[in-house]
C-alpha cells in the first residue's frame, strides 16, 4: 500500500515503474496487491526511484519487507497452499483496516463464526467443492485466528456489519450449532465496536441482483478495497467505481435495516427458538 501510494503521488503508472525498474508488470501489481513479496535490494531502489527518502519511513518499509519474507517463509507454506490469492490478501487487509462495511446474504462470515458452525459448513453446505481434509482444517483454524487479529486487537477498526433476515432462520449444523452460533454472534455486539443490523425480509427484492461482499477503507485517504465472495470463488477489487457503486448500495441497506437495537433483540429471539426447537427434540 505504501509503495503504491508513493507511485501514485508521483503521477506514475505501473508500466512506467516496471520499466523502469526493468521488472516485469505483472511483478509490480503483485507487489502492490501483496500478492508476492519484495526484497530489500528491490526496494531500495524502488524507494530511491519514487524519491522516499525519509530516513524513519525508508526503515520502516525496509523492516516491514524483512518481516514479510520471514513471515511468508515460515508460515507460507503452512496455511498459503491452502488459501485463495484473494483470501489471503483480505486476512492481510483485516488487519490494517480502519474501517470494515459487511454485508452478508447466506450464510455468518467467516470472521464471526464459531468452530462447530464453521466444521458444519464444510460438511454441509461446501461438500461437493471435494477439498481435502488438511485444506478443511487449516481453513478452519485461520478463521478462528481471524477474530483475535481484527476485533479483538488494541485498535480494532469500525465494523459495520449488515446480515441479511432470511441467515437467521437457515439451520446450518441444526438448531443447536445455529443457536449457539447466533448466541455467539449476539455476544460479540455486546462486547465489541462491531454494529451489526439486520435487513429485513420485506428488503428482499432489492437483494435479488446482490452477493455477500466487504468493503475495507485501509486508511484515511480513500485506500479501499472490495472482497466478493460466491460459492467456490472469490476476488479483490481496488477499482474506485466499483468499490464507490458497492459502497453506496451498503449505505442504502444500511438505511433500509433495523435499529442496532431491533436487530439485536431479532438475533436473540432467533437464537433462543433455535436451541428451544433442539431442547423439544431431546
Amino acid at each position: 500500500m505504501a509503495l503504491r501510494r508513493a507511485r501514485e503521488a508521483k503521477g506514475l503508472t505501473q508500466t512506467q515503474i516496471a520499466d523502469e525498474m526493468e521488472w516485469s508488470l505483472s511483478k509490480v501489481m503483485r507487489i502492490e496487491k501483496g500478492e508476492v513479496n519484495i526484497s530489500v535490494s528491490d526496494l531500495r531502489a524502488l524507494l530511491d526511484y519514487l524519491d522516499v527518502n525519509d530516513p524513519a519511513e525508508v526503515k520502516q518499509l525496509l523492516d516491514d519487507a524483512r518481516a514479510a519474507r520471514s513471515e511468508r517463509r515460515t508460515a507460507g507454506s503452512a496455511f498459503r497452499q491452502h488459501l485463495t490469492t484473494a483470501t489471503q490478501q483480505l486476512f492481510q487487509y483485516e488487519t490494517e483496516a480502519v474501517a470494515i462495511r459487511q454485508f452478508s446474504l447466506v450464510l455468518i462470515p467467516g470472521l464471526l463464526q464459531t468452530e462447530a458452525y464453521a466444521r458444519a459448513i464444510f460438511q454441509n453446505v461446501l461438500e461437493k467443492e471435494s477439498l481435502s481434509p488438511e485444506t478443511i482444517e487449516t481453513r478452519i483454524a485461520i478463521r478462528l485466528r481471524r477474530r483475535e487479529s481484527v476485533l479483538d486487537r488494541p485498535d480494532p477498526p469500525q465494523y459495520l456489519f449488515l446480515l441479511d433476515e432470511s441467515v437467521l432462520g437457515r439451520p446450518i449444523g441444526g438448531p443447536h450449532v445455529m443457536g449457539e452460533q447466533l448466541l455467539a454472534l449476539w455476544q460479540a455486539a455486546q462486547d465489541t465496536s462491531m454494529l451489526v443490523r439486520i435487513v429485513p425480509l420485506a428488503a428482499a427484492p432489492t437483494l435479488a441482483t446482490l452477493g455477500s461482499f466487504m468493503i475495507l477503507d485501509l486508511d484515511g485517504e480513500g485506500n479501499s478495497a472490495l472482497y466478493r465472495e460466491a460459492f467456490i470463488s472469490d476476488d479483490i477489487s481496488h477499482n474506485p467505481a466499483i468499490v464507490s457503486r458497492h459502497r453506496e448500495l451498503f449505505e442504502d441497506l444500511w438505511a433500509s435495516s433495523l435499529t442496532v437495537e431491533e436487530s439485536a433483540d431479532r438475533i436473540e429471539g432467533a437464537a433462543r427458538s433455535m436451541l428451544a426447537e433442539e431442547a423439544s427434540r431431546a
